[in-house]
């Protein structure tokens, strides 16, 4: 990556503060839908899912769906964010908006990272590395 090092790559956080504050939202809110319940019993401190339940008196199921509201708006931001940046610049967005899917991915199923023996986790990540894609394609007569 120094071999593509431009004063345009150089500047990448400071001239998109908000590509990179979109994703740095996501990753914080996967993590704290993930990790509510095992920090809730830890007795760590609130997290997005506590301060939205306090702060507006709703239920546990409700924080989530806003948390997972502002998460579904975030990807459409980041989304539009990703066509509008010039080719220089593709490599260091594709990257940084990787990190925040496989951050999200992790997370989908509760924590996926703390908690590495997950059956969900273990399944997916077999499907998606290991296990060989099957195409169902019809057959073609010709």
């Amino acid at each position: 990556m120094t071999e593509l090092e431009t004063e345009e790559t150089s500047n990448f956080p400071e001239k998109n503060q908000d590509l990179v504050h979109s994703i740095s939202l996501i990753i914080r809110l996967c993590n704290d839908l993930g990790t509510y319940v095992a920090e809730q019993e830890r007795g760590d401190a609130a997290s997005s899912v506590m301060c939205y339940m306090r702060e507006v008196n709703v239920s546990e199921q409700v924080s989530r769906n806003h948390i997972n509201n502002i998460i579904q708006k975030t990807w459409k931001k980041i989304n539009g964010q990703c066509f509008t940046k010039s080719p220089t610049l593709r490599l260091f967005v594709n990257i940084s908006t990787n990190m925040a899917r496989v951050v999200h991915y992790l997370y989908q199923h509760g924590d996926g990272f703390g908690v590495q023996d997950r059956h969900e986790n273990k399944k997916q990540i077999l499907a998606l590395l290991v296990e060989p894609f099957k195409l169902d394609l019809p057959e073609i007569s010709y």
